[in-house]
């Protein structure tokens, strides 16, 4: 394409000899704006490697790899859908617009030499000491039927960048301009933002088992005020006793020794 543009640029000067700086700076804008382009088209991977369980059954690390530039964020999350049951009235089983989905664990990571890496524990501990996952606690999703599937995803978001950098060496905010997405990793937010998401789908049983219950902590209770409506009592305060100044003498004998200032 380079040598075409060239070649009639060429033609077009033919026995103009003062015109050769002219071919030589059209040349090198068309090679100028044609490297820019390649660079802008280069496709944005970002890829799952694996995804392993640890020594509990709960603790999943999933591993990845991804051409985004040095100390990117990449938000991990695994999920698991719940379908309406047959009993609901009016529920479409195999529609997606009733299917809901629950976040069991999300990790936001740093993209080290092209790699990244999230452990994310699924299961969390009942009042009872049962274990289960997020959405066992909602009563309304008890009521959904659970897929056997739990979704790991990977998500990288070229707006939420904007934040400053763990690296305590640079503070520096990551530059908007050095993201730019592109391939069939790419999606679309309703405001026409792009993002790119990569997934992978493993079966994974629902918890079972229990274990000791930790005892509730008042940010656990009523949203995180506590129990309001219990007064505590002030702590007591401890007051040093002061000796009563002793009264005044009206006499000219000398002061005593308790009388002199300390």
């Amino acid at each position: 394409m380079i040598n075409l543009h060239f070649q009639d640029i060429s033609r077009k000067i033919k026995n103009k000899p003062a015109a050769l700086p002219l071919v030589f700076t059209s040349f090198m804008l068309l090679v100028g704006n044609y490297g820019c382009v390649k660079q802008a088209q280069v496709e944005t991977q970002l890829e799952i490697k694996n995804v392993q369980i640890l020594s509990s059954n709960s603790l999943y690390r999933v591993n990845g790899s991804t051409n985004l530039p040095e100390s990117s964020r990449v938000t991990v999350t695994a999920v698991r859908y719940l379908r309406p049951t047959a009993e609901q009235p009016g529920a479409l089983l195999n529609s997606d617009a009733n299917t809901k989905r629950s976040i069991l664990a999300r990790q936001i990571v740093q993209v080290k030499q092209g790699k990244w890496q999230a452990d994310l524990n699924l299961w969390q501990v009942a009042p009872n000491g049962s274990f289960e996952e997020e959405w066992q606690a909602n009563q309304i999703q008890m009521k959904l039927t659970p897929e056997s599937d739990v979704t790991f995803i990977a998500t990288f978001d070229p707006v939420g960048q904007w934040e400053k950098s763990d690296n305590h060496k640079s503070q520096e905010k990551l530059k908007l301009e050095n993201y730019r997405l592109e391939g069939k990793l790419v999606r679309f937010t309703n405001e026409g933002e792009k993002y790119a998401q990569v997934s992978q789908t493993l079966s994974i049983p629902l918890p079972t088992g229990k274990t000791t219950p930790s005892l509730p902590q008042p940010e656990d209770l009523n949203g995180g005020w506590g129990n309001r409506y219990q007064i505590l009592p002030e702590p007591k305060v401890t007051r040093s006793t002061l000796i009563a100044p002793a009264k005044s003498r009206q006499t000219n004998a000398s002061l005593l020794s308790s009388e002199f200032l300390r």
